[in-house]
């Protein structure tokens, strides 16, 4: 079996909500941007009063969400590989 066939096989046999996606597994935390866009849009949209500022407001939000996202990812990794080893084995 040659490769690309074995990578259609795959892509076929996958089970979403079960597996990682193919071909997603390394680029996977730049769906963040995407996600915090439509978020934003979908919320703005209800919310906005004047429609000449949705778009400012969208950009505002979007930032806002991948700014927390970042910053819980950093607290993260500092409570795991910096805080977490200095505490007692005991």
């Amino acid at each position: 079996m040659t490769q690309s066939a074995a990578h259609l096989m795959s892509t076929l046999a996958w089970t979403p909500f079960l597996q990682p996606a193919p071909l997603v597994q390394v680029w996977w935390w730049l769906l963040v941007l995407p996600m915090a866009l439509g978020v934003a849009m979908s919320y703005k949209s209800i919310r906005t009063h004047d429609l000449a500022r949705w778009p400012r407001d969208v950009a505002w939000m979007t930032t806002q969400i991948v700014g927390v996202i970042v910053g819980i990812a950093v607290g993260l990794y500092l409570l795991v590989l910096v805080v977490l080893p200095l505490l007692p084995a005991e």
